[in-house]
């Protein structure tokens, strides 16, 4: 049996190690790979709560493990069929997820798919401290259940063939190509509609962009709309919320109302995008991560030009 002391070891702040995660999911690959595992379509939850009295999907079993932990003593999974595989297969199921991250950069030739990598780091980052986590029973909530939809698309084949994409990734590369190159949404829409033309029938690209943003919005970091003066005199925001024409040139914060609609229209709206989420996102990368440690990691050596790493800003 390998090493599993990363089942039970203890991080700062009550976040998960990226080496706990991993384990998670060689967890699970271990146990999904053991058809007898199976009951109902679930599988025996062996989180702290649960201790292997529930039988859970897969992915609501990940939930829970990576929100309340293992139950103690169970370094050994002999409940998901342990003691009846080799050595040799444990290995090749388990270790080889449970790396740390400090080296799952250097894997660029495995099989692993970055897409799915994605989510995870994306759902990592919404977990944030586990006390601070909705604890998940029998189902998971909506914000978790849209996630496992995304797990799901990064694993399904575009069409039954394909090789080479899978449903998020196609959709993931369609949008990188509308950003870079500041496509309309119906610019978008007719790509798209050309494209499922010649893919092969019952294939599963999104088919227009209104679908495909619903399905990235778990991955969405948001952004707060908060009106403003059309003058760019003041925001009403925090404690001039609740005001109604600018304090500076009186400027009214509402256009007009036409017709019987109710919903008041601003002048003007500010984008906020929060910086906090976005940090957190490229620290739950493991390949983003070590970037933005550098200046805290990284030592100049005398006589060799460098970035000065160590220097005051």
């Amino acid at each position: 049996m390998d090493d599993r002391s990363w089942m039970y070891r203890d991080s700062p702040q009550g976040l998960r190690r990226m080496d706990y995660c991993n384990g998670v999911q060689g967890f699970i690959n271990f146990v999904t790979s053991i058809p007898i595992n199976f009951t109902g379509g679930g599988i025996r939850c062996p989180c702290r709560k649960c201790q292997n009295k529930k039988y859970l999907h897969p992915d609501v079993v990940m939930m829970h493990l990576l929100h309340k932990g293992f139950m103690e003593n169970y370094q050994c999974w002999y409940t998901h069929g342990e003691v009846f595989v080799s050595k040799r297969r444990m290995e090749e199921t388990v270790v080889r997820s449970t790396s740390s991250a400090s080296n799952m950069h250097e894997a660029t030739n495995d099989n692993t798919n970055p897409y799915r990598n994605m989510v995870m780091n994306a759902m990592r980052m919404n977990q944030g401290n586990v006390s601070q986590c909705p604890i998940i029973e029998e189902e998971p909530n909506a914000d978790a259940a849209r996630f496992f939809y995304l797990l799901k698309d990064s694993d399904e084949l575009l069409w039954d063939s394909c090789t080479n994409h899978s449903k998020l990734s196609a959709v993931a590369q369609v949008f990188t190509i509308k950003s870079d190159h500041r496509l309309s949404e119906d610019g978008y829409d007719k790509i798209i509609e050309w494209a499922r033309s010649i893919l092969p029938e019952g294939n599963r690209l999104k088919e227009n962009f209104y679908t495909a943003k619903s399905m990235m919005k778990p991955l969405d970091l948001g952004y707060q709309k908060i009106d403003m003066c059309p003058n760019f005199y003041m925001l009403y925001y925090l404690e001039n919320a609740e005001m109604t024409e600018c304090m500076t040139c009186g400027h009214s914060r509402y256009k007009p109302k036409t017709g019987r609609g109710k919903t008041l229209m601003a002048y003007k709206k500010l984008r906020y995008f929060p910086i906090t989420p976005r940090l957190q996102r490229l620290f739950m990368s493991p390949r983003t991560a070590e970037h933005m440690t550098w200046h805290q990691t990284h030592y100049a050596v005398d006589g060799v030009m460098v970035h000065p790493s160590n220097g005051e800003a």
